[in-house]
Formats: structure tokens, sequence, C-alpha cells
């Protein structure tokens, strides 16, 4: 099996996350795509809502589509949420699968900065996804960590998406100024924020 493992905090979840993991499942033949929301982030960052609610909103956004799935193990762990601690969890889980870190071209450029990103390299090849109008990801930074050869490979991960200029930032904001988020998200992660009353920051 050809596995994509795509974190993030999906706080929330949107149409630029699923358009991403689409591109990634079909532009490298992916058998399945699985999203592994964030757990306890380093570096103290703050989440808007609970492991619960980001769980849910990812698992009604992915429900039409039955290449993807996700994944609990950082939100289950106690420990915090490093990426090299995931992917060893992959490995042990899939001894024997082809294994995919689906990460956008931003993110790519920052991996050299991660702890053991030597051994992320090692464990997984990397899906780098890239846009229009973003740095290009900059393969010399990791050679600090892995060989030529690998970085080679790496290269041949890169697949081009369509802008789709989104963030999770935006929407929270849109929510609670109260406009519409419509189009910019899947209705059934509207439809659980208006329930939940989520990134609400008045009595609206």
């Amino acid at each position: 099996m050809r596995l994509g493992i795509y974190g993030g905090s999906f706080d929330p979840i949107h149409h630029a996350h699923l358009l991403l993991a689409e591109c990634a499942l079909d532009k490298m033949k992916l058998d399945r795509v699985e999203f592994v929301p964030l757990g306890l982030p380093p570096h103290h960052k703050r989440l808007q809502t609970s492991d619960a609610d980001r769980y849910e909103m990812t698992l009604r956004a992915i429900a039409p589509y039955p290449e993807f799935s996700v994944n609990r193990y950082e939100l289950d762990s106690n420990a915090t949420s490093y990426t090299v601690d995931t992917v060893r969890h992959y490995r042990k889980e899939y001894p024997n699968d082809e294994l995919f870190l689906i990460v956008s071209s931003e993110t790519f450029n920052d991996v050299p900065n991660w702890f053991e990103p030597g051994e992320i390299c090692r464990l997984v090849s990397l899906i780098i996804a890239r846009r229009g109008g973003y740095p290009p990801p900059n393969f010399d930074a990791f050679l600090a960590f892995t060989s030529r050869e690998r970085i080679e490979e790496l290269k041949r991960g890169v697949v081009e998406i369509p802008a789709m200029e989104l963030s999770s930032t935006d929407i929270r904001k849109r929510v609670a100024a109260g406009e519409s988020v419509r189009f910019l998200t899947p209705d059934s992660v509207i439809d659980y924020i208006r329930e939940k009353r989520l990134y609400l920051n008045d009595d609206r």
C-alpha cells in the first residue's frame, strides 16, 4: 500500500486541506491519505478548539471520500506531538508499506528546524505540495542531515497544486465577525461550528 500521512491542526479543516490531499493522492498514486490532527503542540502553540472538536470536524469533512481517513494517534498520545514520533508509529504499524509524509512547500522549508529531521527523511518519503506564489522547496538545506541521493528522491515528490488562498486563521476570524464561511470549508464543518458555537469571541 502507498499511504499518505497528512498532519495539521485542522482548526478548522477547510477546502484547501482537502484539495492538497486529493492532489497528493492522485498525482503520487496513493491508495489512501490519513489526516492526523495535531495533539499536544510543540513550543506550546495555542489551539482554538478542543481535540474532540478538531477530530469531529476532520471526520465530517472527509466522510464523503473513502480514500481519506482520520488517525487519532497524536490526539490519543500524552506526549508532545513531534512528527518524528508519528512517522515512527506509522513505520511500526505499516512495516511493509510505502509511507509518504505530505507537506506544503512552505512547511517543507521548515523541516530542517524540526526535531530529528534526518530520521524523518529516513523513515518516510515526502510529498511536497507546491503552490504558485510561494517560495520553492529549498533542498540544499537538507544536505546537513541527508544524502544527495535522498535529496534527488525528494525532488521527485514535488506535486503542483492549484492556488487556493484559504487559511484556518481567516475562517476563525470570519466566524468571530459573523461573516459567511460558505464555500471555504465543507457544509458539514460549518454546521458543526454553528452547533458548537466555535470561534466566537462574543455572545453572538
